[in-house]
């Protein structure tokens, strides 16, 4: 590894660097100078993606001001004998050519996204948001909308933030919750949190080494970083043998984990030695154990990185995979365990009632569950071709601000690619967890024919009947 003199890290003083990265060889010139010539998995599958998107242009911020890095430089890369440049690079990725001459005529439509460059030969991947690859389409994602403004210009990106370790300083743990931090923030509005704040709330407790320089977070001290820091995580165990995936029943590895990522909560994967988050799935019937596929960030290899099989993973560090983080928001009390167990409870009953000619009645079922904002899943209704008179009771209906969604989704539709929803159960995310099946948690609920919904305060039941009932999309956000 070779590091470079301090005042190369900015060279002159103008605003940025067009790459034309079309030319052979000017990836691989990038790369080699960012990591001082030594190697980096992160920034290389950074590049990997931008080929994949087909990036034609790179403009390159040579003067950054990004408020992490600042905070890391504050409180540890400043006080080192050997200087580090406070400032940052920031790669912005375009898929259309940039001229050289005017970096301010830009076209927002060919953006895919940026990765910041801090000054630290071999780690130096900062947060980054770069769209997810062709790989993950029609798959569910977790992912947030970013404005960035570049020289006069407002761009956007949709995707997963990510940021690798410095391997002194942040370690995998505090950057699986800066993750998962940033992604709180874009999109549920928590407050945002710097990485030095992220490195200070999770220290003391249990200690697994020494803490400056960071010799890595213990399972207790992630969960109370993430509690100080404005979630209320949850921890599950995870099978960790294809055998105890078989028997797990509802808790398999991928019905865990896939639950969250419909909720919008992209849970942290803990193995012995490691950390990372998974960002999306698809669902392939080929695929190992639950017939998913899933996406994962891995500050040490790189964003979304396709997982073959959680059972037989090539790399160390990651066997087995241990227990799960849940990053839930302070206003979601229930998990998505025993949303689900409720629901399902719920949906058992209005089977027995269900008429023969009707979808629910005949389809082989399964449940699909995630939490939502009630007002945003209130406004998707009608495009989702719901019957007008259910759009109405639901409509009409007293929700808390988020509200958990178990779907009743038809095998047979969903593997044709079709609508697959009969029915649904709303449940508050507030419920009692005390008595089971949450008993009085149920807002609204939906199946075939058949449908009503219940007053909080007075228990008083209004039902409407469906004369035509059929099957309609998901109201899970996060497919694209």
């Amino acid at each position: 590894m070779t590091e470079w003199p301090f005042l190369s890290w900015s060279p002159d003083d103008a605003a940025a660097a067009v790459y034309d990265v079309t030319v052979d060889g000017a990836w691989e010139q990038l790369v080699a100078f960012y990591a001082g010539g030594a190697s980096c998995p992160p920034l290389e599958r950074v590049v990997a993606l931008a080929r994949e998107h087909g990036v034609r242009s790179l403009v390159v911020e040579q003067r950054q001001l990004d408020p992490d890095w600042r905070s890391e430089h504050a409180a540890f890369h400043g006080r080192l004998f050997r200087r580090h440049p406070s400032v940052t690079h920031r790669w912005h990725l375009f898929t259309t050519e940039v001229d050289p001459a005017d970096v301010t005529a830009l076209d927002p439509s060919s953006y895919r996204g940026y990765t910041t460059l801090r000054p630290l030969p071999a780690t130096p991947v900062g947060p980054t948001m770069i769209a997810p690859p062709p790989g993950l389409d029609g798959g569910v994602r977790c992912e947030a909308t970013e404005r960035v403004s570049l020289f006069g210009t407002a761009l956007t990106v949709r995707a997963m933030p990510f940021l690798s370790q410095d391997a002194e300083y942040l370690r995998c743990a505090h950057a699986t919750l800066w993750m998962v931090l940033r992604h709180a923030h874009l999109a549920h509005g928590i407050p945002r949190r710097l990485s030095a704040e992220v490195h200070d709330a999770a220290l003391g407790g249990v200690i697994v080494g020494r803490q400056v320089p960071s010799e890595g977070l213990s399972v207790q001290q992630m969960m109370s970083g993430a509690t100080r820091l404005g979630l209320s995580p949850g921890l599950v165990h995870l099978p960790q043998t294809r055998a105890e995936d078989d028997d797990a029943g509802m808790l398999t590895l991928g019905g865990i984990l896939c639950r969250y990522v419909n909720s919008q909560a992209p849970p942290v994967v803990i193995s012995r030695a490691h950390a990372w988050v998974v960002v999306g799935y698809r669902r392939v019937s080929a695929a190992p154990g639950a017939g998913v596929r899933l996406w994962r960030h891995d500050d040490a290899r790189g964003p979304y990185l396709e997982v073959t099989d959680p059972f037989d993973e090539p790399d160390e560090a990651h066997r087995p995979w241990q227990a799960a983080l849940l990053p839930l928001l302070p206003q979601v009390y229930v998990t998505a365990e025993r949303a689900e167990a409720a629901g399902e409870h719920w949906f058992r009953g209005y089977l027995s009632q269900a008429d023969p000619d009707e979808p629910i009645a005949g389809a082989d079922l399964t449940w699909r569950t995630y939490v939502t904002r009630s007002d945003e899943w209130l406004e998707d209704l009608d495009a989702r071709g719901l019957d007008p008179a259910l759009v109405r009771l639901y409509r009409l209906t007293l929700m808390p601000e988020y509200v958990w969604v178990v779907e009743a989704v038809d095998r047979g539709a969903r593997a044709r690619g079709e609508p697959d929803v009969v029915g649904e159960a709303v449940l508050d995310s507030t419920a009692s967890t005390h008595h089971e099946p949450l008993l009085s948690g149920l807002i609204a609920l939906h199946g075939g024919r058949i449908a009503h919904r219940v007053g909080p305060d007075h228990g008083q039941r209004r039902e409407v009947r469906i004369e035509a009932p059929g099957h309609y999309p998901t109201g899970r956000r996060g497919r694209a």
